[in-house]
């Protein structure tokens, strides 16, 4: 199976056997690593420094052996360096929230946009089966903050709906509007819920404190991405979140679907209705020591999470990121094989670096280079 079968038939792919998923994901993504060795030469540094070549990924077990880049670099000056295609073939930025107060600037080319595009609506469809009702947008719309990474995942899914509106504007929700919009679409078609999880949980309080009564239809479905915590810092409690949606909208738990991703990868692990996250079939998610990244734990160890991501032609999509969890190779009940990841916590102190070489090092490194052929061009005038 090719990558552009994986991005196609995202839900066939995930129902392949084991042996031959992990055939395809292994070939994907070695083309992917050649193709970042040969043309980029931040990455290539890195690679000469692990002393890793693409001849050495030869199956499935070999994947953890590609260099990692810190999604921290995203936040550095220089991070243009990353980049493996030219600024002029760039399409889009998509940024962090920046809740560290400096945002992550995440580049596309149009291959990348393309291929990210056509692979979630397909992994969307698989999942959800939505192709038509109304979906009530706990967030920005794109027209607002077309930047933020959360929002235009969210956005894609508009597509797939008859009727949509987006019930954050300039960073204001009002609940009260939320559930007037609710109860103009009753009996008219499928009502969907999607937004962060925390202004989710805000909607439900405010049902819960005007003891309204409010059941969703049999269809519908709450999607979300982004943190469970709230404002004040109290993380929201998954169990808690299940009960309240059961008992304040009428909706069953396994209408209830979570995702994880992050904006500087194509991943998007999507749950299925046993409430497990599926990594897509073009993805690699690999759980390393927290004290050492270039040492990949076993399946049912905690530690940081690494993704690696055959889809991206911008820059290598191989990231350790500032996240902690586990990943699980057994098969789900649902029937779709492969990994499934599971989202515990950031990341505690200082970021980890697994970099051999960092930007300040390879730009100053470039410089002596351009000195030096200068120096030779003018003894030679």
């Amino acid at each position: 199976m090719d990558l552009v079968t994986m991005l196609g038939m995202p839900g066939d792919a995930l129902r392949a056997p084991a042996a031959e998923a992990r055939m395809s994901l292994t070939n994907a993504l070695r083309t992917a690593f050649e193709h970042h060795f040969q043309h980029n030469g931040f990455y290539r540094a890195q690679c000469d420094a692990a002393g890793i070549t693409p001849a050495d990924i030869r199956n499935y077990g070999d994947l953890h052996r590609i260099p990692l880049l810190p999604v921290g670099m995203f936040k550095q000056t220089g991070a243009h360096v990353l980049l493996t295609s030219g600024l002029e073939d760039i399409e889009m930025e998509i940024r962090s929230t920046g809740t560290s107060g400096v945002p992550s600037v995440a580049r596309r080319d149009t291959l990348t946009v393309t291929r990210a595009s056509v692979g979630l609506l397909g992994c969307y469809r698989d999942f959800f089966g939505i192709s038509h009702g109304a979906g009530l947008f706990l967030c920005p719309s794109t027209a607002e903050i077309p930047e933020m990474g959360m929002v235009k995942v969210f956005n894609l899914l508009t597509g797939l709906l008859d009727d949509h509106s987006y019930l954050v504007r300039n960073y204001s929700f009002r609940p009260d509007e939320a559930l007037d919009r609710l109860r103009h679409w009753e009996g008219r078609m499928t009502r969907h819920i999607v937004g962060p999880p925390f202004i989710v949980a805000r909607f439900m309080r405010y049902l819960e404190l005007e003891a309204v009564s409010l059941t969703l239809d049999p269809e519908s479905l709450i999607i979300m991405l982004g943190g469970w915590k709230q404002y004040t810092g109290r993380s929201i409690s998954r169990a808690e979140f299940n009960e309240k949606a059961e008992r304040l909208l009428g909706i069953d738990r396994t209408r209830i679907r979570d995702m994880y991703g992050m904006i500087e990868s194509n991943m998007l692990a999507i749950e299925c209705e046993h409430q497990r996250k599926h990594v897509p079939p073009w993805c690699y998610v690999s759980i390393r020591d927290i004290a050492d990244p270039t040492v990949e734990l076993d399946a049912g160890k905690t530690g940081g999470i690494a993704i690696l991501d055959a889809l991206n032609t911008a820059y290598p999509g191989f990231l350790l990121s500032d996240d902690v969890g586990e990943v699980d190779d057994g098969s789900c009940d649902c029937g779709r094989n492969g990994q499934t990841v599971r989202f515990r916590r950031r990341r505690h102190g200082a970021e980890l670096g697994c970099c051999a070489v960092s930007i300040e090092k390879y730009l100053d490194s470039r410089e002596v280079v351009a000195e030096c052929e200068l120096a030779q061009t003018g003894r030679r005038e």
